[in-house]
């Protein structure tokens, strides 16, 4: 089985305590496959070029040692009016976060803002069951239909994954729906990093036999 988080942050980010070097290292010295570099776009700013290219460079060094994927966190309260859909060219996938809250972007709004992206694109830590029940709809039906990942995000800091890991109802609908997942840590410093909850994240995400995002499996 391999080992995939794809929700980290580095430096780049307000809140990021370690260079993307070290969040990188500290991954492959705890035999994970597969580590996606997600900074928040606004914290970004103007340096989206340098963000992306010490990025790329460090996939090129750590090529045989671990996967590295260069992504992006971007909010939804509202849409970010500074970043032009068309850099996501340039990245390996998008994490959209907080459209599950009361000061997210309308759902059909961001369905139609997410055609001018060109990468992969997912949601980062989102109660997909909450956001259901508020539009009366089955977001599991529109995910798989718009091609939308959906990512488990076992940080401690949403509930909804506590209560996704222990809801069997739930879990049958996620595997139903046939949705791509993805795992994230939502890593900040490489003091949160917990390898035995990202392997049972891990061993989740194969249990319910969904596809993994990014055809990275």
């Amino acid at each position: 089985m391999k080992i995939i988080d794809l929700h980290n942050h580095t430096r780049y980010s307000y809140d990021g305590q370690n260079t993307a070097r070290e969040i990188i290292e500290n991954a492959a010295a705890n035999n994970v496959d597969v580590i996606g570099i997600t900074d928040h776009q606004f914290s970004i700013g103007a340096k989206i070029g340098e963000y992306i290219e010490e990025i790329n460079a460090l996939k090129t060094e750590f090529s045989g040692k671990i996967t590295v994927l260069c992504g992006l966190e971007i909010g939804t309260r509202p849409a970010p009016s500074d970043f032009p859909p068309k850099i996501s060219g340039m990245l390996d996938f998008c994490l959209f976060e907080s459209l599950d809250s009361n000061k997210g972007m309308d759902i059909y709004e961001f369905l139609e803002w997410k055609k001018l992206f060109l990468c992969p694109i997912g949601l980062a830590h989102t109660d997909i069951f909450g956001l259901s029940k508020r539009y009366k709809t089955d977001l599991l039906k529109v995910l798989k239909r718009e091609k939308i990942f959906w990512e488990i995000n076992f940080s401690g800091n949403y509930d909804y994954y506590f209560d996704f890991i222990t809801n069997k109802q739930k879990q049958c609908a996620v595997s139903e729906s046939g949705i791509s997942i993805s795992v994230g840590s939502d890593t900040h410093w490489t003091g949160d990093f917990d390898k035995k909850r990202l392997v049972q994240a891990n061993e989740l995400a194969r249990r319910l036999k969904n596809p993994i995002a990014l055809e990275i499996d």
